[in-house]
């Protein structure tokens, strides 16, 4: 990723219609992309700010006024801060609203070194198109485009949730303590 500071606001839409919401939340420049999801967030939104003040501009008061204005309340927004990208860069055109079957997957680490974990699971997984360490309820938030959803749920299984790390004194260690996977799902 650039200079610009990344970010993800996760959004539970209440009774709104979510694809009504995504379509105003790409209106804002910095929102770089939203998903649907299934599961218990309804979109995720990925959006880079050239500063931590138009950041704080867009979550604090761009994102809400435009939900406010137009919708039913909001359930829940829950904001994460992209510490460090690894992988590919996020954008509109490559990501914005995928082909293949795609998945937004949400740790905790288990270990201290996320940098090692994201960049074992990289290499062993082309699936995995991005992984964010951020400062939020999670650790670090994984984007994935598989072929299928077999291919999808093999990197879930196989790649993501078996990763082992290695602790102390060379024992091994389970690296991920918790997943937990939300399918995009987009018209």
């Amino acid at each position: 990723m650039d200079s610009k500071l990344g970010f993800f606001i996760l959004v539970d839409a209440g009774d709104n219609d979510v694809h009504k919401i995504r379509e105003e939340l790409l209106k804002i420049d910095e929102i770089v992309l939203v998903h649907c999801l299934i599961g218990p967030t309804d979109l995720i939104c990925y959006g880079e700010a050239e500063s931590l003040e138009a950041m704080r501009e867009v979550i604090t008061q761009k994102a809400s006024a435009l939900i406010e204005a137009k919708f039913n309340p909001i359930s829940h927004t829950q904001t994460c801060l992209s510490l460090e990208c690894h992988g590919k860069h996020l954008s509109a055109d490559l990501h914005g609203h995928p082909e293949k079957t795609a998945a937004w997957i949400f740790a905790d680490i288990n270990i201290a070194s996320a940098l090692d974990i994201s960049e074992r699971l990289l290499s062993k997984n082309p699936e995995i198109i991005c992984a964010h360490t951020v400062l939020g309820a999670q650790d670090t938030i994984f984007y994935v485009e598989a072929e299928n959803l077999d291919r999808l749920m093999a990197v879930v299984d196989d790649g993501v949730r078996i990763l082992r790390g290695i602790g102390n004194e060379g024992k091994s260690v389970k690296a991920l303590s918790r997943t937990d996977t939300r399918l995009v799902l987009m018209p």
